[in-house]
């Protein structure tokens, strides 16, 4: 695979769309659609607002009796700080702003079939530390992105239960790249700004979904789906300016397994309740580490990440014939143990606040928009790096926002 591959390897050694604090837990995104954003993604998998239903699930398709589509993006802002004590040296801003797009598409096929296809994100992270920074072998620059193009089928099997399932392949780009920092600088003919480490690479994985929803009544739904993990290996170059190597490599990196249970409920004819848990499978990810051809490493990192959940509530109400008026309330727990916190995974335990609404244009075309903060505490970080037999004491921190827009077409 291209020199563009490890990329992706050391890329997750420090994995956070910074956000570890911005989005979903470590490096997992939630902004599948705007409509569920604006009720911080509560009951995702049991309302069926619209085509965006078949990102989290594919049973729920069954509730469309006609063709749906919908399309749009999320805008992340986030504003994260990681400061080195020990130098009282500052990074500002070391999250990357980034448009998360999506599309869906539900297709009945009949009273039982449906069919769908979707194109969303699961996962990603850009964090850019500057080449001076003192901190720049734990720094650097790391960016992942990923997409998944997910076909998916229903079928409804009464009044009370659909099944639904997916294939999803998923293309991840990622690139890794660490400097010398202020310890590294010490050493004669090399400077803050020297690399020590860069890699890159992409790669195509694949996986598979499935959903079920149970239907009480019109007014009460229940879901519960699953997504499995994909695995990616990269295969590509390393090198680095000090001492001056390049050689080929390969590492393996596995995106988690998602579990996801959601419930609606229409309370009023114009109020609905909605909730939901999800569990990610963050056990798989324990280490990231490089191998030669000749087996020898390149690079290793331990992870020792520990499964996650998320929670969330939130509320619709229909104001009118024209507006739809969303909030909502989450919470992410983090899957970093505190000891294995580092700089560019400075992850930690986060807040969601939400709000939203739908227009609808006419019976076919309607526009959702929807805003969120995300608060995160700030944390210590206490991480050691070999090459230079350094230690370090950083403080790292801070919020997210995020603004959505999605539009929504019944043909």
């Amino acid at each position: 695979m291209s020199q563009k591959t490890l990329k992706l390897s050391l890329l997750a050694a420090s994995i956070a769309l910074a956000a570890g604090q911005v989005n979903a837990a470590a490096f997992q995104l939630a902004e599948q659609n705007v409509t569920g954003l604006g009720r911080a993604y509560a009951g995702e998998g049991a309302i069926g607002d619209n085509a965006s239903v078949l990102g989290r699930n594919p049973a729920a398709m069954t509730l469309f009796d006609r063709p749906a589509l919908s399309g749009g993006a999320v805008y992340i802002n986030p504003e994260v700080d990681v400061t080195d004590n020990q130098t009282s040296e500052q990074a500002n801003d070391i999250a990357d702003d980034a448009v998360v797009p999506f599309f869906y598409y539900v297709h009945p096929i009949n009273a039982q079939w449906v069919v769908g296809f979707g194109a969303f994100t699961n996962y990603g992270l850009a964090t850019s530390y500057s080449p001076e920074f003192s901190a720049g072998e734990i720094g650097g620059k790391t960016s992942l992105e990923t997409f998944n193009l997910n076909p998916n089928i229903a079928f409804k099997a009464n009044d009370h239960v659909s099944l639904g399932a997916g294939f999803n392949a998923v293309y991840a780009d990622a690139e890794f790249i660490r400097y010398a920092g202020q310890r590294g600088s010490a050493i004669p003919g090399v400077d803050r700004s020297t690399e020590v480490a860069n890699l890159s690479g992409d790669d195509w994985g694949y996986g598979w979904n499935i959903g079920l929803l149970l239907e009480a009544d019109d007014n009460n739904r229940w879901a519960l789906t699953y997504r499995s993990e994909v695995d990616l290996t990269l295969e590509g170059s390393y090198s680095n300016q000090f001492p001056g190597t390049q050689s080929p490599g390969k590492l393996d990196l596995t995106l988690p397994a998602i579990a996801e249970i959601s419930g609606f409920h229409q309370v009023q004819h114009d109020w609905a309740v909605h909730y939901g848990i999800m569990w990610t499978e963050w056990s798989s990810f324990k280490e990231l580490k490089a191998l030669s051809p000749q087996g020898s490493t390149l690079l290793e990192k331990p992870e020792n990440f520990e499964n996650s959940w998320r929670i969330s509530l939130g509320t619709t109400h229909q104001l009118n014939d024209q507006w739809t008026l969303r909030g909502g309330l989450a919470y992410d727990k983090s899957p970093v143990p505190a000891e294995f916190r580092s700089i560019s995974i400075p992850d930690v335990d986060r807040i969601w606040y939400s709000l939203g609404a739908t227009y609808a244009y006419s019976q076919n075309l309607s526009i959702d928009g929807a805003f969120a903060f995300l608060d995160g505490s700030k944390v210590a970080v206490e991480q050691e790096e070999s090459k230079f037999g350094s230690n370090y004491d950083m403080t790292s921190g801070g919020d997210a926002y995020l603004f959505g827009l999605q539009m929504n077409y019944a043909f």
